[in-house]
């Protein structure tokens, strides 16, 4: 890990004597149709794009000419004199607002309709065109009158469009990057602030493959920006690939934005509690590869003469076992338990339970899970005879993750 971080400096200390050029990629936004609409998604989607620091961006605003129109026919005084690699052009070809009603709700809603194209300035070529809707909702009460409903929808279905333009051109340009060093959980590349990396940016590992004569890209492996500089950049490994070696020679890093921080797992299991009650439980939780669990579950369990319902929030430290696809959680759930009898009687208890679970994955998205722990009771409310004691508890079943 030393080598890694020496190698690093020694980059940032030369990088620091030399001038850094910035090789975002540009766009120069042009909207058509209902003016006030067209100005609004222009300044929506400039401010989204420039948050994110991934690119340099130009609007009509930006320009001081008579008619804009005119250059963007004139297509040699595009290649020679715009400071912008693509063109994104956005034709509003529907925009209208529909008042809905309910017994109790009265609300606007306004629709947005917009066919979006990307043009390559240098050559012309029209590399992407979708059409893409949108909507946006406001409800008419007390503090909003009719005329800022309409308005407050119109804004947002306006957000909304500039939301999935921003996120559409996130998938059209990805960034690309090769690999200078690997060590222990940690990739350094060589690209930064200069191409538009930005700490928390998500990446995959990418390798070429040739089969009978024909190239491929195989994808695999999750990777999440954690330093960045202006020319260099160091990835944490939260998922190696599973079908390639990511330490071959010819693979490189790509940007993802599909991909998330975060490992959502979720379980359906049979239960066995005080080996007396039986029953089903669901659950879903949260992996941050940092070794925390969080999570919630839901539990039925029956018996002879009562029905058991657990809602429980969960907390646990998991250990990524490095021999096998497998997991070890140490944790405590917290949560509620509600008791009802055959004869009326019914109680709820506060529960607290420490418990131990093992998930082995047979493939990378499901696996087997078993689940030991010991269930603490403690009374809310009783309500006639209801004999519910501390017990032991036993879970078995299938977990997935994604």
């Amino acid at each position: 890990m030393l080598s890694i971080f020496v190698s690093i400096f020694l980059l940032q200390l030369f990088s620091q004597s030399s001038e850094v050029i910035d090789l975002r990629r540009s766009f120069l936004i042009y909207t058509e149709g209902d003016s006030s609409i067209g100005s609004l998604l222009e300044q929506y989607l400039k401010n989204d794009l420039e948050e994110q620091g991934k690119y340099k961006v130009l609007s009509k605003d930006d320009l001081l000419l008579e008619n804009l129109r005119e250059m963007l026919e004139n297509e040699d005084y595009m290649k020679k004199n715009l400071d912008a690699d693509f063109l994104v052009h956005i034709q509003i070809l529907e925009s209208f607002p529909n008042l809905e009603k309910t017994e109790e709700l009265i609300w606007w809603e306004y629709r947005i309709l917009a066919k979006v194209n990307v043009v390559k300035i240098s050559t012309g070529e029209n590399i992407y065109s979708k059409l893409l809707t949108s909507s946006g909702t406001s409800y008419i009460n007390a503090s909003t009158s009719d005329f800022e409903a309409i308005y407050y929808s119109r804004r947002s279905a306006t957000n909304n469009l500039a939301s999935s333009i921003s996120t559409e051109l996130n998938k059209l340009f990805k960034i690309k990057a090769n690999i200078i060093s690997i060590e222990n959980k940690y990739v350094h590349i060589d690209a930064g602030r200069n191409v538009g990396i930005r700490e928390g940016m998500m990446f995959e590992f990418v390798i070429t493959k040739e089969l009978n004569g024909e190239f491929y890209d195989l994808h695999g492996g999750k990777l999440i920006a954690e330093e960045v500089w202006d020319n260099n950049s160091l990835l944490k490994i939260l998922e190696a690939p599973k079908n390639f070696n990511y330490r071959d020679e010819n693979v490189y890093v790509l940007e993802n934005p599909t991909l998330s921080p975060i490992r959502t797992i979720t379980g359906i299991y049979y239960v066995n509690e005080g080996f007396e009650k039986n029953g089903v439980g669901f659950e879903a939780g949260f992996d941050n590869y940092e070794h925390l669990y969080t999570g919630f579950s839901f539990v039925f369990l029956f018996d002879e003469s009562t029905f058991d319902g657990d809602f429980d929030f969960k907390l646990g430290y998991l250990n990524y076992l490095s021999e096998t696809d497998a997991t070890l959680l140490l944790g405590i759930l917290v949560g509620v338990k509600s008791v009802t009898a055959s004869d009326d009687a019914s109680a709820v208890y506060f529960k607290l339970s420490p418990v131990i679970d093992y998930s082995y994955y047979i493939n990378e998205t499901s696996g087997l899970y078993i689940e030991a722990g010991y269930n603490f009771l403690f009374p809310i409310e009783e309500v006639g005879n209801i004999e519910t004691t501390n017990d032991f508890k036993i879970s078995a079943g299938f977990t997935f993750r994604f």
